[in-house]
């Protein structure tokens, strides 16, 4: 005997498929371009550096110092390289950021070369650090990324 109100197991569910499967496909279809925007943040490189750098510290068996100090020439570096840029490029490198994406800032022949002497006095204020274990290691590291970068073209 079936009590007044009450909905056989069959129909009720149709009911649950009928608004369940909607939703799914709502919340699928709201993820999709969310996931895909991701995907130039993981495949890029450039964004692996962090990473990266632990692995080299670790490797290096840096001291407590040294990570001090290499953590101020690079903050050093970042502050002499970002005045190089023109207003246009550095709102370009903040778009491409928060866009997890690489900017195509065009820079001039004299920005690159400025970038290229202030990333190269940086290297070798960091190298200086080192003891000669630590230094013949980062050569080897750097052999080794060399040759995986060249491997991946």
């Amino acid at each position: 005997m079936k009590l007044p109100g009450t909905m056989n197991g069959s129909k009720l569910m149709k009911i649950k498929t009928l608004f369940v499967l909607p939703v799914t496909m709502m919340l699928t279809l709201a993820t999709v371009p969310m996931m895909l925007s991701l995907i130039p943040y993981f495949n890029n490189a450039a964004y692996a550096e962090p990473a990266q750098a632990q692995t080299w510290e670790t490797q290096l068996n840096l001291t407590d110092a040294q990570k001090e100090q290499i953590k101020q020439i690079h903050s050093a570096a970042k502050e002499q390289i970002d005045t190089i840029f023109t207003p246009d490029q550095q709102t370009q490198r903040q778009q491409a950021k928060q866009q997890h994406t690489r900017p195509n800032l065009n820079l001039s022949d004299e920005q690159k070369a400025q970038i290229q002497n202030i990333r190269k006095n940086a290297e070798s204020q960091i190298e200086a650090l080192l003891t000669p274990e630590q230094q013949q290691q980062l050569q080897q590291l750097r052999q080794q990324r060399w040759q995986r970068h060249h491997q991946q073209q």
